[in-house]
């Protein structure tokens, strides 16, 4: 009540609401929506499904719903509120993380109670995350980034009356040689006619641009993107993004995270606004002294508002990076007629902590309950991983081999604060530190099961294959290390448990080529009866094959290039079951 300088708990609400559903401690994603004296937070239970608990603004009439019956994909769902009418608005995908389904939407006009469908598009090009917004013309303002139109990834934007009717503007906002992900999009009041929109491009490596697109006409047209931070070395990306929703004000607010290696604190938060009188953003501010939880944004600041006019505009609630707690600050803390960003306020208050540090000697993984702790390693040498608990946790750590190309993992047992090869539980009064050690056998005790379905997966450039149990996680065409300005091309598959044949092809300016057996291009055309094929009835082998050797990108003509692997059952030509990865890479 205060403007954030001090903070009081209104409500406690479990995660177990319906029957047959467990209490969660691992939430990733929580919302909340704030409108005439009600209070909605949305959230996702054991069984999958998106849940909506409210309660008045001091507390009161606390009350839940359902929204989603069926499981949905806890880091798609998305919120807003259409300010005229009350109207509360959820949408989320369903399927897997590798392979989206459908992009649901219902909305709500009596406060979260019942829920309607309003739209039900497929979703199998889509990227995860969405967001939408309500704003200028009465309308639903989408965003997401989809590979509709090819890979790498764009960015879509479509607009929808709130009050009924199908959409009514639908545009793709880039269209780039290079990704574009994870948009957020802010409209303005409804007074106003200011739509922004800010998303991430990946020039590759450390190198995560903030861009920025506005459209000054309610999302009928839009300005060409720039980039709002776009430093070489560092990572930039958006964090939230919000409209002041109070009549008369065009400001909108926003925070981002600058990840640089080189610099103290190396993950920051920063502040910045704009308005409809200037879209541009200004006055970037940094709100923390101590590293802040990262990327994804899932975990990462959100922008709060407090209206009235001992502050008016937008603060930042964020979290350290391993600390636990919430903290708060904004433009209008001031410490002797400054800013006071390196000292924020706690809104959830630090409990005593101990560090567990966990070293792996060999492949394998470690992961503890209750999560915190998730530290793999699957290369030589070491791998130290650090978590703080809260003091008095109770904590189990379980080891995990991981078996590579050639040889087989296993557990060994553990030394430092955990002994022998069973289980591993410690409480945390103190500092620990633990050591798992495995060893490897040399033989491949794994193989991937023969396609029975249809499952497609895409994967940003990989320097060399990396060969998993689970076909989901598999990156079987690599492109070496295109720093060095060569193209490596090399093939890595683990064994499967029975026959396979293997196509490769490689899309290039508008022609598809296949490669055969003796890693000739042959260029494909309708006409082909039979497709030619890299590998026929491959069965329990590790695949781990070198194609062309080094060849210089100079030589290259400048464009993007896509690769794909898809492995059948043999002898099957339908492609009525199949595995099907793809990637790209860039010769510029």
């Amino acid at each position: 009540t205060d403007h954030g300088f001090n903070w009081s708990e209104i409500a406690n609400f479990g995660t177990n609401p319906y029957q047959g559903t467990t209490a969660r401690a691992d939430l990733k994603r929580i919302r909340v929506i704030y409108n005439n004296g009600k209070v909605h937070i949305f959230w996702v239970d054991s069984a999958g499904s998106l849940n909506r608990w409210g309660c008045t603004s001091t507390g009161g009439a606390k009350g839940g719903s359902r929204v989603s019956a069926a499981p949905i994909l806890e880091g798609s769902f998305t919120v807003t509120l259409d300010l005229g009418s009350g109207r509360l608005y959820a949408g989320w995908k369903t399927g897997t993380g590798s392979q989206l389904a459908r992009q649901i939407f219902r909305y709500s006009d009596d406060n979260g109670i019942t829920w309607t469908d309003r739209f039900n598009w497929t979703a199998s090009d889509q990227a995860l995350t969405q967001s939408l917004a309500y704003g200028p013309d009465d309308h639903i303002h989408l965003a997401f980034g989809t590979q509709q139109y090819g890979s790498p990834a764009e960015i879509k934007y479509i607009r929808f009356p709130s009050s009924g009717g199908l959409w009514d503007e639908n545009k793709r906002l880039t269209n780039n040689s290079i990704p574009d992900y994870d948009p957020r999009v802010a409209a303005a009041y409804v007074n106003d006619s200011g739509v922004w929109m800010l998303y991430n491009r990946d020039r590759g490596g450390h190198e995560i641009d903030l861009m920025n697109a506005y459209s000054p006409d309610g999302g009928v047209t839009w300005n060409a993107p720039t980039a709002v931070a776009a430093e070489d070395g560092i990572d930039e990306y958006i964090s939230d993004v919000k409209f002041y929703k109070a009549p008369g004000n065009s400001y909108v607010n926003m925070v981002y995270i600058k990840d640089d290696p080189n610099a103290t604190p190396v993950r920051k938060a920063i502040w910045m606004y704009a308005s409809t009188g200037d879209p541009s953003w200004r006055e970037a501010e940094v709100f923390n002294d101590e590293d802040v939880q990262s990327w994804p944004e899932d975990t990462a600041p959100r922008i709060v508002y407090s209206p009235g006019a001992d502050a008016p505009g937008g603060g930042v609630v964020f979290s350290y990076f391993g600390a636990q707690g919430l903290y708060f600050d904004a433009p209008w803390i001031i410490s002797m007629g400054s800013f006071l960003p390196v000292y924020p306020f706690p809104v959830y208050p630090l409990l005593p902590t101990h560090a567990l540090t966990v070293t792996i000697h060999g492949s394998g993984s470690v992961v503890s309950s209750p999560a915190g702790l998730n530290c793999t390693h699957n290369s030589a040498g070491d791998k130290v991983c650090t978590h703080n608990f809260i003091e008095g946790t109770a904590v189990a750590l379980t080891a995990t081999p991981i078996d590579g190309s050639g040889y087989t993992s296993h557990f060994i047992d553990w030394s430092g604060d955990c002994s022998g090869s069973g289980a591993c539980p410690l409480v945390m009064d103190s500092d620990k530190s633990v050591e798992a050690n495995f060893g490897a056998l040399g033989i491949p005790v794994f193989a991937l099961p023969v396609p029975a379905g249809q499952e497609a997966w895409n994967y940003p450039p990989v320097e060399n294959p990396l060969l998993l149990p689970d076909p989901a996680n598999c990156k079987p065409f690599a492109v070496g290390d295109l720093m060095t300005g060569n193209l490596s091309l090399q093939v890595g598959l683990p064994p499967f448990s029975a026959g396979v044949d293997i196509y490769l092809a490689v899309e290039c300016f508008g022609s598809f080529y296949l490669i055969n057996g003796s890693n000739e291009f042959k260029l494909f055309t309708p006409a082909m009866t039979e497709l030619p094929q890299w590998k026929t009835n491959a069965s329990f082998v590790d695949i781990n094959e070198p194609l062309y050797g080094d060849i210089p990108l100079a030589l290259l003509p400048s464009g993007l290039y896509n690769l794909y692997i898809a492995v059948v059952p043999t002898g099957e030509t339908d492609f009525s079951h199949y595995y099907f990865w793809s990637t790209y890479f860039l010769a510029l």
